[in-house]
């Protein structure tokens, strides 16, 4: 059948060429809009490592020397440092909390970043620095690569250590064997011990993973400091548990606004880290822009889809008398319809193959979206397949319904015709 098929198509080889052509030209271009969808859908879906549900966020401040109620240093007991970890006994000892942790640049969807070099051995990995005390896991549910937070609690106690993601000891270790236990160097020539590995780690559902480092902060060191601008970048976050998350804001500002005023400090907001996720949505425009993009994906696919059900239909419609005058000879309607959709996705088949070479190589030479998802062999063969099946739907129905209704000339008609 394919032999009589290809026969037929080179007899009508000036027609067909054309149609190759397009099929081509679409298939590529297709595959762009496609690839694009195949990159937001899957990067958005992918877990980020973190968990937001039941998670806040508390912001503090100082009073200013004009405030009646200002504390002056000077007659002072405590550093800042140690304020602040009384503020953070205080939120532990709330009803309903689970975990409280202090972190420096650290939350997920922090306006900031820090980054620093690690090296092991001939190996030199930029990481995304998260200083964290150990509560962190708890309160944003980060595990190991197998589904634990606890192990990277208990590791993390210990001086001068840190947690590393996968993809950090992957580099690290270029793939052979586990990094706990080693030691890393910084690029201040300082050491670290790794105590843990947690799963992959992304900034943001809008950015593809990338190493990362979770270094300890201690409480110790916290209660030294007595400068103000240390604490510019620390961040108080904490879980709830699920049964007392219903209006947990309204009670918190209530029960705990005067109980978090510890000399000159004081709480000024209180919000969920799901609003912190928005906010940053909103700074950086992510959404924003993948909304457009889509609004564009969809508008092209609709003319893809129109044109390519448009030429198949004329196509199809216009063959009306050699499709009756193979009635008359004996084939069947059932045989001529799978006939007519065998060489026209034997006709895509033939346009596909080179277009998904100029694709690969497209994509190979990182002409396409690669700050998202890395061009993979995986990715290209999901693009592409998706193509060929959306072209062959379009032309399948491009096919079916003009084809049904050729099919029901009788065949005095058509020898009339001839």
């Amino acid at each position: 059948m394919i032999k009589h098929i290809l026969k037929q198509i080179w007899a009508q080889r000036v027609a067909n060429s054309l149609l190759w052509v397009e099929l081509f030209l679409v298939s590529i271009f297709l595959w762009f809009i496609v690839d694009y969808v195949y990159v937001a859908t899957d990067i958005y879906y992918t877990p980020t490592g973190f968990n937001l549900e039941h998670t806040y966020q508390v912001s503090m401040d100082q009073l200013l020397p004009e405030s009646s109620d200002y504390v002056d240093p000077d007659n002072k007991k405590t550093t800042l440092g140690e304020d602040y970890l009384t503020v953070i006994n205080r939120i532990r000892t709330y009803p309903g909390v689970e975990a409280v942790a202090l972190s420096k640049v650290g939350i997920p969807y922090a306006t900031g970043n820090m980054f620093n070099n690690f090296a092991h051995d001939t190996a030199n990995v930029s990481m995304q620095c998260r200083n964290v005390t150990p509560d962190y896991f708890r309160v944003f549910k980060v595990t190991t690569p197998d589904g634990k937070t606890e192990p990277l609690v208990s590791g993390l106690k210990n001086e001068q250590s840190c947690v590393i993601s996968k993809d950090s000891e992957e580099r690290l270790m270029s793939g052979k064997g586990s990094a706990n236990g080693i030691m890393l160097t910084a690029s201040d020539s300082s050491k670290i011990k790794v105590v843990g590995v947690s799963s992959y780690i992304r900034y943001s559902e809008f950015q593809k993973k990338k190493p990362c480092i979770f270094i300890k902060l201690s409480e110790a060191d916290i209660a030294k400091i007595n400068t103000p601008d240390n604490f510019n970048s620390i961040e108080i976050t904490f879980r709830v548990s699920p049964g007392t998350d219903h209006d947990f804001i309204t009670r918190f500002r209530k029960d705990m606004n005067r109980q978090l005023k510890v000399n000159n400090l004081f709480m000024i907001d209180i919000k969920p880290m799901s609003k912190v996720r928005d906010t940053f949505f909103l700074a950086t425009g992510d959404f924003n822009e993948l909304k457009v993009r889509l609004a564009v994906v969809v508008f092209l696919l609709i003319n893809i889809f129109l044109g390519i059900i448009g030429t198949f239909w004329f196509r199809t419609a216009y063959r009306k008398g050699e499709m009756g005058l193979r009635l008359v000879i004996g084939s069947t309607r059932t045989n001529l319809r799978g006939l007519l959709v065998a060489e026209a996705l034997l006709l895509l088949t033939l346009a596909a193959i080179p277009a998904a070479v100029i694709c690969f190589n497209i994509g190979h030479a990182e002409l396409v979206d690669i700050n998202r998802m890395d061009f993979t062999y995986m990715r290209f063969f999901m693009a592409m397949a998706a193509t060929y099946l959306l072209m062959a739907v379009m032309i399948v129905f491009g096919i079916w319904y003009p084809a049904r209704q050729a099919m029901k000339i009788q065949p005095a008609e058509v020898l009339h015709e001839q």
